[in-house]
């Protein structure tokens, strides 16, 4: 079912300004504070519709002090939304924030400063992959109407606090109303999916099937889609994961294909994060320009360019790391060696489940003197890591570096391994993983 799937992604650039901030153009914005239970490095997520699209960046990740005391400054284009934790925030270029955010507990954030009410309001964001007011299934109710009349009273609550709020632009009111709607939207079609899940019963004891969901929910969900197509609602997350049920119920043809470019859009630069080849990567060209929509096409362009400056082929970029006696050392130092790195963290999951594999695929080379293994942590900081080597009585090259010294690399997600060979020059920017039997042939190959 489409909307299960969006609930299992849970596992793992503003191109056109408002009226109202057209005026105003670029400027910085600054937060400064104290962070509860975050690590040593930490970014303000872009959470825009660029989200993914444009080549990552270090300019919002920065590190706070051994008490949580953090200031950091970046330039914006306009008003946008970001993620700081698990708190979702709006800010506009000249907002000067005081903030105290706590990870595990978003609702007890504090603001100060120009901008505050805004983030104030946005403590309370539901969850768009917990199936917004939903709740993960906290608001399924014994029928699906009961769930209904509990997911329309949240919205309806939802309206009135965003009525209260007072210091804040028209633009920003008009996304947050719309946000209000697309999660209701969403926690509709997350009924079914979280209440199947949860096995609610009828009155008779029989289970409640799909189409007993599907009765009372699509002919209010298909209501609310009706007029609501509007691609300028995209930089909300919980829009993108609604709009292309929304654009069903029509809407202009131009406004129809721009969301439909930001979904094509995303499923090239997800195909072309695969690809290390520069040939092939070069074959994206013509799909990359028959995107309609500009400020997409210019992002997807941006991530190929960034994609193809560096590749299968190219000499390796080197950087530094530390290793477990916190000694500094540099990949170059292996030079001349067929080099296998396996990116990982202690908080990925499917990077665990392959240590295992990677272990076996070190211990079968433990005799070649001209390969190399490097298992290169991008934990946020050395305790965890340290923890996690020591208990899997981890040896050979055992080292942490920041995500952000790794740019070249384009690392966008984890576990990925990197390929190298002898003559210190790319082989595979996305190498098999430990656990696939083409790792071995991929190392043997380079051993020849």
């Amino acid at each position: 079912m489409k909307f299960l799937k969006k609930i299992a992604l849970l596992c793992l650039g503003i191109f056109a300004l408002t009226p109202i901030y057209a005026q105003k153009g670029a400027g910085f914005i600054t937060l400064k504070g104290q962070l509860k239970g975050f690590s040593n490095q930490v970014e303000v997520e872009d959470m825009s519709e660029f989200q993914y699209l444009l080549p990552p960046s270090a300019e919002r990740v920065f590190v706070p002090d051994a008490n949580g005391n953090f200031t950091v400054k970046f330039k914006a284009q306009g008003p946008n939304y970001y993620r700081l934790g698990r708190n979702a925030l709006y800010l506009t270029p000249g907002d000067d924030l005081e903030v105290f955010i706590d990870k595990g507990n978003p609702k007890t954030a504090t603001f100060k400063g120009l901008g505050a009410e805004a983030n104030v309001y946005m403590k309370d964001t539901p969850f768009p992959k917990g199936g917004s007011f939903i709740e993960a299934g906290k608001q399924v109710k014994s029928t699906p109407e009961e769930t209904l009349t509990a997911v329309e009273a949240m919205a309806s609550a939802r309206a009135k606090e965003l009525a209260l709020v007072t210091k804040v632009s028209p633009e920003f009111k008009r996304l947050e109303t719309a946000r209000i709607k697309a999660d209701l939207i969403n926690s509709m079609y997350s009924a079914e999916t979280y209440g199947l899940m949860m096995k609610k019963l009828k009155a008779d004891g029989t289970p409640l099937s799909s189409e007993d969901y599907k009765k009372v929910i699509q002919p209010k969900v298909k209501e609310l889609n009706k007029n609501f197509t509007d691609p300028s609602l995209m930089k909300l997350v919980v829009y993108r994961d609604v709009a292309d049920e929304v654009i069903k119920e029509g809407g202009k043809p131009a406004d129809i294909q721009a969301i439909k470019d930001w979904y094509s859009s995303s499923a090239l630069v997800r195909e072309m994060q695969k690809i290390s080849n520069k040939q092939q990567l070069a074959l994206f060209n013509p799909k990359v320009a028959a995107i309609k929509t500009p400020g997409y096409k210019s992002a997807v362009t941006k991530m190929l360019q960034r994609l193809m400056a560096f590749g299968k082929g190219d000499a390796a970029a080197d950087f530094m790391a530390v290793d477990l006696e916190g000694k500094k050392v540099n990949l170059s130092s292996l030079k001349g060696k067929v080099l296998y790195v396996d990116l990982w963290a202690t908080w990925c999951g499917p990077c665990m489940q392959e240590m295992p594999h990677y272990d076996k695929l070190k211990e079968k080379y433990k005799d070649n003197p001209n390969v190399a293994f490097v298992s290169l942590s991008i934990d946020d900081g050395e305790e965890l890591w340290k923890k996690s080597v020591n208990s899997r009585k981890a040896d050979g090259h055992q080292w942490l570096i920041n995500r952000s010294k790794l740019d070249a690399y384009n690392i966008v997600g984890i576990p990925r391994t990197l390929l190298i060979d002898k003559d210190f020059k790319m082989a595979d920017m996305n190498a098999p993983m430990p656990s696939e039997a083409a790792a071995s042939k991929a190392i043997d190959e380079l051993l020849k």
